[in-house]
């Protein structure tokens, strides 16, 4: 009997986790929990997660165009763009309209799986034909996971000009594997939002656009903003980083420790840390207990590599607390760098299961200048070159290089690849495995076959160039068994990474390692991750900042059959072709 009525207590107050205030932090005492209470308060899907109430269709309108404000480019008015909450299983809507003048455009929902919806992945060329000015696209996909996500701008330059925003999918409070960990979970205040300001308009500028950084960093589209906490309460903070460059930030809270709980919309065991460290599109849950004097304190933001020296901040205060006297107060920026926890080090909340040996490819990455006369640099479109010319695209002939994997640049092909597969030039594709295409930019393909676990070795090998890169992996989690830095800051070869390997010195952690979608490659060093590919679609896997010259990525294809009736219902490219020369 005790057992039933604890049951049924638990079941009762699954109630606002997600509403909860200064004023209303009472548990609920909501005794219809098989209906969906919230239908005729609420018409937004940003509600309580229950138990056995219908999945809803959650419908967003999205104007893309150019604003005469602070950030260039604007969803509804707003960067970010406006926020997504859902609760599991929801159907999100979303009609976009390109209001971007003589420029083309797609959004992807970074994170999200996209099972059984591979068309909706938002990659021009790939899963969709991109949106043009003017017109109009429906995406329709299943919240199939709980966790923080965000959406973007396919295009890097769209993205750094302010497309994108936040994705927040729920699930029912018991079923969160930390909830005993906080008492508020207020999705809307404390999901912040890590992006930068450029001194320019990056979409549509034909110059050098690696030469243009970031000026300054913003949380939630502001200079600073305020998160109000009451004494003795722990808050669950959700952070992401929306920056397309190569700008990772540090985040941490004057005199109070955080408590990381996931990573990539992912479950993490607990680690307890001053200071976090997010890469270019990572997302991580943490929980912070508002435990010192009362008072106002500082959320800081510090930014590395192509932010270095860039700051923001946010004022951390506690109820009733008078903040005027922090307005005109300068941060401490100090930084505990001997406390840092960032995602691919941490531990996955469940064991898992890993087979010893799986099939396994090497994926080198270097920043590479290649010899080519002025002569031979070609302006077209690759459709219009004569096919048996070598292709020499004119961002080769930057002084700085061009990223590269495996010697080789990623080609979009000159129709939809998953929708249109028999429109596509079939001299432009390569295989990741084999090296004897005769252009140095090709449509790189790595084929896997469903459900055949594959690892993939990603070596940053350092001869070239001191940068690290951050890789996001479309519709397929990523299990990271290994990373490494050369101690000695010494490049790492091919030949040099095997011998480490067949010698048993590399560690692989298959019993808990982290999943994730955003992995970082240290420079003269290496990451590994194990994919399965347990649902067809083809994937990308791409360096977001490297393609500001030539883009740096591979596509993942698994076998998928997308319905007639499918291909007929998604806007067509009409005459279309992709700037796979100058303006990639």
């Amino acid at each position: 009997m005790k057992l039933i009525v604890f049951f049924v207590f638990v079941i009762s107050n699954i109630s606002n986790d997600g509403k909860a205030s200064l004023e209303s932090f009472a548990p609920s005492n909501d005794a219809n929990f098989l209906t969906d209470t919230t239908k005729s308060s609420d018409k937004s899907c940003h509600r309580p997660c229950k138990f056995n109430v219908k999945p809803r269709r959650c419908y967003y309108k999205f104007d893309i165009e150019p604003t005469l404000d602070k950030i260039p480019l604007s969803i509804n008015g707003q960067t970010p763009g406006p926020p997504i909450h859902v609760c599991i299983h929801d159907i999100i809507v979303v009609e976009v309209r390109n209001k971007i003048p003589d420029q083309d455009l797609a959004i992807h929902w970074h994170g999200l799986e996209q099972r059984g919806t591979p068309y909706m992945d938002g990659v021009p060329m790939i899963t969709q034909c991109p949106i043009s000015y003017g017109s109009t696209f429906k995406y329709a996909f299943k919240a199939s996971s709980p966790g923080t996500f965000f959406y973007h701008a396919d295009s890097v330059t769209h993205q750094s000009d302010g497309v994108y925003g936040s994705l927040i999918v729920d699930q029912p409070q018991p079923l969160e594997p930390h909830s005993s960990l906080y008492d508020f979970n207020r999705r809307e205040e404390h999901t912040l939002v890590i992006g930068a300001r450029f001194p320019q308009l990056l979409s549509g500028t034909l110059e050098d656009l690696t030469k243009v950084l970031p000026d300054g960093l913003v949380i939630n589209g502001q200079d600073y903003t305020k998160i109000f906490v009451m004494q003795t309460y722990a808050y669950r903070l959700r952070l992401i980083n929306a920056i397309a460059l190569e700008c990772p930030v540090l985040i941490s809270i004057d005199d109070h420790m955080v408590t990381v709980v996931a990573s990539d919309g992912k479950p993490v065991q607990p680690v307890t840390t001053s200071t976090v460290r997010l890469y270019p599109g990572e997302r991580m849950d943490i929980v912070v207990r508002a435990d010192q004097p009362s008072g106002g304190y500082w959320l800081q933001v510090k930014g590395e590599s192509q932010c270095d020296g860039l700051k923001t901040h946010s004022m951390f205060l506690y109820q009733g607390f008078n903040y005027t006297s922090m307005i005109e107060e300068t941060p401490n920026t100090e930084v505990d760098k001997n406390n840092i926890v960032f995602g691919q080090k941490l531990l996955s909340y469940k064991d898992v299961t890993l087979l010893p040996s799986v099939k396994s490819v090497y994926l080198g990455i270097d920043k590479h200048n290649v010899e080519v006369k002025d002569a031979d640099l070609d302006f077209r479109y690759l459709s219009d070159v004569v096919p048996k010319k070598p292709f020499f695209p004119t961002a080769l002939s930057l002084k700085e290089g061009v990223v590269q994997i495996n010697g080789r640049n990623f080609l979009y092909p000159n129709a939809p690849l998953l929708l249109k597969p028999r429109e596509v030039f079939k001299d432009i594709a390569c295989s990741v495995e084999i090296h004897k295409h005769k252009d140095v930019q090709c449509m790189q393909i790595l084929r896997a076959n469903q459900n055949e676990p594959l690892e993939l070795i990603l070596v940053n090998d350092g001869f070239h160039s001191n940068d690290s890169y951050t890789f996001h992996m479309h519709g397929l989690p990523m299990y990271v068994v290994a990373t490494w830095q050369s101690p000695a800051g010494l490049p790492l070869s091919k030949e040099e990474f095997e011998k480490l390997d067949k010698g048993g010195q590399i560690e692989r952690n298959l019993q808990n390692p982290p999943m994730k979608d955003t992995v970082t490659v240290p420079n003269k060093g290496f990451t590994i991750v194990r994919i399965n590919p347990d649902h067809g679609g083809h994937w990308l896997l791409e360096c977001r900042s490297c393609s500001l010259t030539l883009p740096a990525a591979i596509l993942i294809s698994v076998p998928i059959s997308i319905p007639k009736t499918v291909v007929d219902s998604l806007p067509s490219c009409g005459s279309y072709k992709p700037p796979d020369v100058l303006l990639n």
